[in-house]
């Protein structure tokens, strides 16, 4: 009973450390400047929620159906941010998963390099001050013409992450016993001789349904 108490304690901790940030963003939104520089967290007890700044930005509901040109400028640029961000994030997943699999169940040699270095230097890239990349990026997106362009951020937000996936998902990848994967495949068909899958099994094996035949 002390044990279980013991665990939804940790998980609701940690349920509070992971939500915070967002009530913490929800909140400052309803404060006035008063109320953010002096840290007031509960509305209406340490502070009385405001509308003043969604007013600002024409969001507010007596503002929301009036026209604002702040306001469509406001989600015109949110609506790039969120497609710059998810667009950074399924390509870095994409990439990073590919090269973390590979570092995680492949030997790989080039020249005095094996494994763990390649991974170093995914790793080490976070070390370089993004400052001395400036100038290049700047001069390359200039020719490329990518300067204020979805691509080019795109492009350059995945290439900061990409490191970071390629770390994390390695690591992932790593306690996931090899075993499991080949479980998924079958030792050879005592029919038609095939080693694959098992979905690969029953499309090319007659005899797939049989289990004295066809291991799968």
């Amino acid at each position: 009973m002390l044990g279980r108490v013991l665990i939804y304690g940790a998980l609701l901790t940690w349920a509070f450390v992971c939500l915070f940030p967002v009530y913490w963003t929800l909140t400052t939104s309803f404060k006035v400047a008063v109320d953010v520089t002096q840290g007031h967290l509960i509305p209406w007890l340490d502070f009385q929620p405001d509308w003043k700044g969604w007013r600002s930005l024409g969001l507010s509901p007596d503002t929301f159906l009036a026209t604002s040109t702040v306001r469509d400028e406001f989600l015109a640029r949110f609506q790039n941010s969120i497609i710059m961000s998810v667009g950074a994030s399924l390509l870095a997943i994409a990439i990073g998963a590919l090269a973390a699999y590979g570092l995680s169940r492949f030997d790989y040699k080039f020249l005095v390099w094996r494994n763990k270095d390649i991974s170093f230097f995914f790793l080490s890239q976070l070390i370089l001050p993004p400052v001395v990349l400036a100038m290049p990026f700047l001069v390359l997106y200039k020719e490329l013409a990518l300067l204020d362009t979805r691509i080019g951020l795109i492009a350059i937000y995945t290439l900061t992450v990409l490191p970071i996936v390629i770390w994390i998902m390695r690591d992932q990848f790593d306690a996931i016993p090899t075993e499991l994967e080949q479980a998924a495949y079958v030792d050879g068909c005592t029919v038609c001789g095939a080693r694959s899958c098992a979905s690969c099994c029953r499309s090319r094996c007659p005899a797939w349904w049989r289990p004295s035949s066809c291991r799968w």
